[in-house]
């Protein structure tokens, strides 16, 4: 085996032990391989399970369209994970990267996992809505905001169980499309804002604050901005409000993030529910889940 095959047993091999779901394994492959051809012929000469191999390279196969996409919008390395040199540039790097992400395909830019497959991308929507329901934080009596919205995927199922949901964004190109997807849920409403601040909302006026995938990219773009988010989180909840986050950090240890995210609980005097748990199937995503006491 070369050493291109021995580095994509390694990622299979993850599948193999049912440690990632086989779409989170397409995804890591074509971005470490960033040639589908390739990896459709490697794929049948990797050791394992020939059942599971087969369902691996038909899951390619069936979403061949939306990986080539996803090589496209890889080879533009618009994508960074070195932190910004100031917040400034953080934010306007996250500005470029998802106007031309959501260009190209509006259900990768905001789960890249999804393939660009719509059903892929309602069933993990589900699965993120599912356990926020399972968390309690669904009510009809609440109104919420989402961090980062995107294309307003995870606001239009909203809408049905919460009294308003409003998104923010950077991206004028992830607003367009909230936009036209929300159009029909009457209850919902969208921002483009500068990304530094919740300013739009006085205090105290929502129960519910959510960012799915979003805080990485704040992350990036420094510590103060991610202090800045915390802090105006609280200032805009009620009492007994809640802030759910998944995903704070790319590509550090699960210990160092969780002990980050605890240390600027604290320093928003944020009471701790749940913290560091990983409750989905399809996405890799981890969790937490915060509250205003």
């Amino acid at each position: 085996m070369d050493h291109r095959a021995a580095s994509i047993q390694q990622i299979v091999d993850r599948y193999l032990r049912a440690e990632a779901s086989v779409s989170m394994i397409v995804m890591e492959l074509v971005q470490h391989t960033e040639d589908t051809s390739a990896l459709a012929r490697i794929l049948p000469t990797l050791t394992g399970d020939p059942a599971k191999l087969r369902a691996l390279a038909q899951h390619l196969a069936d979403n061949a369209a939306g990986c080539r996409t996803i090589v496209s919008m890889i080879r533009q390395r618009l994508d960074s994970p070195e932190p910004a040199s100031d917040t400034e540039e953080g934010i306007e790097r996250c500005r470029r990267l998802f106007d031309a992400s959501v260009a190209q395909s509006e259900e990768s830019s905001v789960a890249l996992y999804s393939l660009g497959n719509p059903e892929l991308l309602a069933a993990a929507t589900d699965e993120v809505i599912g356990v926020m329901d399972d968390w309690g934080v669904l009510k009809p009596d609440r109104d919420a905001i989402e961090i980062g919205c995107g294309i307003g995927r995870l606001m239009a199922p909203l809408s049905s169980r919460l009294r308003s949901v409003s998104g923010t964004d950077v991206s004028p190109g992830m607003i367009a499309a909230a936009t036209r997807r929300l159009a029909a849920c009457s209850n919902t409403s969208v921002l483009l804002t500068d990304g530094k601040d919740l300013s739009a909302w006085e205090a105290a006026s929502v129960d519910l604050v959510y960012s799915v995938d979003t805080f990485p990219y704040v992350v990036l773009s420094g510590r103060a901005l991610v202090e800045r988010h915390f802090e105006e989180v609280r200032r805009v909840l009620r009492p007994g409000g809640d802030f759910v986050l998944f995903n704070y950090a790319y590509g550090r240890s699960r210990e160092e993030v969780n002990g980050e995210v605890l240390g600027l609980a604290q320093q928003a005097q944020l009471q701790v529910i749940r913290a560091d748990v990983s409750p989905f199937h399809i996405w890799n995503g981890v969790g937490w889940q915060l509250r205003k006491a």
